[in-house]
């Protein structure tokens, strides 16, 4: 008898003999059938305490008044069987686990004759269960994750930002003004050592000391959080800011990780098939994986227990199987289902062995259910996508802040510095009529500014609102008011600035993003206006090829496009010797033009101008 070369058949006589030995127990147990038959028993192979254990759980099972009855007469009286896993010895002496499956074999008349023993390596196995184990632990702890924020420590003030979810797991009002020592006043007494000198060596060594302490909250309850952060530096590589995330880990570490086996140890289903699709034999374990009893199944059709769908693919599988008849796996790399006798799918892995028998060519087919495997794999596959899912939010938070915060710095740096040209005007001024008229642009830039600060704060307040808040805007109301706060330069330089949005008006944008955009383009095309002429900047809107896009174009300094062009938007990147070049406006209005889905791009010529093409829809 031949078999799969991973699953060895061993049968034995009522004294232990064995008279069969397949090629399957050849290979997995380097013994060969000429040495084992007619010579060895089965005990030759394994270890003595399992043996006295196999006896003991036999004699229980069957509640035998006396200990000394040999147990495999045990399962012969009572029409039993035996599935254990065993660690079997081979002939170099290694050894492997097992899963293996005992039964009696009966004559016609019912009589025990001996016993079939099928043994399977389950090694790989157990190396899948382990490593489906560990998958499963990542998995149970993301699970845990309930609570998480962020943080950002400005080291210079000391002052303190908190997301919403860092306030509740202090218990702290949101809108509460933070700085260390609020944060530093809820730390255990017995932590707060730990946590002064891990932030002290993160100041030093610039570099943040991810850190696990304690915290006492105002109602006295004890929470453990762990703290995980990286440090800012300056351009010349000074620390100003620490930023992170805070998660309360406090059920993690108080609670016991429990996991259970994926996989529980159990023998597979066999079920025997003839070559015309007919089942000639089935075990317990596949009366117990489909529902059904022994004579419901023999000499029924195998497709019985295979979907329909998949039925008429079978039977073409099975006459290849049966022409080329080897040991393999079924379906490999492929999701396999058997149904029971209910009607219901179960999803399962299944090996082939060919069978050389008197009555001709058998296949059998080892079957295992592997239900909770396929549900493991999609929790761990969603604990993935959930952990990818917050990554991006922190990801987008932080970026988020950090734009928000440019745009502050160098937004007010526009009006203010129109403030001061209107102060100079205001001095020059001869009299009181030209005064009165500069004091008034004087409350109306103030305005502005004040504008400005007021509508930065609740953006910076508002979660999420950077690219989301859109309302229609439009470009003539953008633009007038860009005029009024830079009146000051406007007047100075005597430019031009004309516009043309009669081809489209208004948009849908986020407003601080688009003020923020027009502000730059306009205030650079002032600021680098040619010596040798009055400054003519001229916007306007056109469609191309079906896509909205808005064009700044001027009669400047223009930009040298094959020196400077790979750096045009880089941070802190400026291309002319102007006081006022911090290199930030095009790097801002560049970030915020691409976090609404457009594109920015410039066509310049020095000493002629530059154009400035802004794409909405790329």
């Amino acid at each position: 008898m031949k078999s799969n070369l991973t699953t060895a058949i061993i049968a034995t006589n009522n004294d232990g003999i064995i008279y069969q030995f397949n090629e399957g127990a050849e290979a997995l147990l380097g013994y060969s059938a000429f040495e084992m038959i007619g010579f060895k028993k089965v005990i030759f192979f394994l270890i003595e305490e399992e043996l006295n254990q196999f006896k003991k759980d036999i004699v229980l099972q069957y509640k035998s008044e006396s200990s000394d009855i040999d147990p495999y007469q045990l399962l012969a009286i009572n029409d039993g069987y035996d599935s254990r896993e065993w660690t079997i010895i081979k002939k170099d002496g290694t050894s492997f686990i097992a899963d293996s499956i005992l039964t009696p074999i009966k004559n016609e008349s019912g009589k025990s004759i001996g016993f079939l023993r099928v043994i399977r390596d389950i090694t790989e196995q157990k190396e899948i269960e382990s490593e489906l184990l560990r998958k499963n632990q990542v998995l149970n702890a993301a699970e845990k994750i309930t609570m998480m924020g962020n943080w950002q420590l400005d080291v210079i003030t000391n002052e303190v930002i908190w997301s919403v979810n860092l306030s509740n797991i202090f218990g702290i009002d949101p809108e509460e003004n933070l700085v260390y020592d609020t944060y530093f006043s809820y730390v255990h007494p017995d932590d707060k050592e730990l946590v002064t000198i891990s932030i002290e060596k993160s100041k030093t060594d610039k570099k943040f000391y991810d850190l696990l302490h304690r915290i006492k909250l105002k109602n006295g309850k004890i929470k453990t959080i762990q703290l995980l952060g990286e440090v800012i530096l300056d351009k010349d590589g000074n620390l100003i800011e620490m930023m992170g995330t805070c998660q309360d880990v406090t059920e993690q570490r108080m609670a016991e990780i429990k996991f259970k086996g994926l996989l529980e140890s159990a023998p597979d289903a066999m079920v025997i098939v003839n070559e015309k699709g007919k089942i000639q034999l089935i075990n317990k374990q596949a009366e117990k994986l489909f529902g059904y009893v022994s004579e419901e199944l023999i000499n029924k059709p195998v497709e019985l227990l295979i979907p329909e769908r998949y039925n008429h693919k079978h039977v073409t599988h099975r006459k290849i199987f049966f022409n080329i008849p080897k040991t393999r796996k079924m379906g490999e790399g492929k999701e396999l289902y058997g149904v029971n006798k209910l009607g219901k799918e179960i999803p399962i892995q299944i090996s082939l062995s060919p069978l050389k028998t008197e009555e001709g060519l058998l296949v059998s087919a080892a079957i295992r259910d592997i239900t909770n495997q396929k549900k493991a794999e999609k929790k761990i596959l969603e604990a993935n996508e959930s952990l990818e899912v917050l990554a991006r939010k922190l990801t987008l938070q932080n970026t988020q802040l950090a734009d928000f915060a440019h745009i502050t710095s160098h937004n007010l740096r526009a009006p203010v510095s129109n403030l001061n040209s209107l102060l100079d005007f205001y001095n020059l001024a001869e009299t009181e009529d030209e005064k009165v008229i500069l004091f008034e642009k004087f409350e109306i830039v103030i305005n502005h500014l004040t504008e400005t600060l007021n509508t930065l704060i609740e953006a910076l307040k508002t979660k999420n609102e950077d690219s989301g808040n859109l309302e229609i805007i439009s470009f003539d109301d953008i633009l007038n008011k860009t005029k009024e706060i830079l009146t000051g330069q406007i007047i100075k330089t005597q430019a031009k600035i004309t516009s043309d949005f009669s081809k489209k008006e208004n948009i849908s944008y986020n407003k601080v993003y688009l003020e923020s955009i027009f502000l730059n383009l306009l205030s650079n095309g002032l600021k680098y206006k040619s010596e040798d002429r009055i400054p003519e900047i001229f916007i306007y809107s056109e469609f191309e090829n079906g896509e909205l896009q808005l064009k700044f174009k001027d009669n400047g300094l223009g930009i040298d496009l094959k020196r400077h062009g790979h750096k045009l938007f880089g941070l802190n990147k400026v291309f002319h010797r102007h006081p006022d070049a911090k290199g930030v406006g095009l790097f801002m209005t560049k970030v915020q033009i691409e976090a609404m889905g457009g594109k920015i791009t410039v066509e310049s010529e020095v000493n002629v101008g530059s154009t400035f093409n802004i794409n909405f829809n790329k």
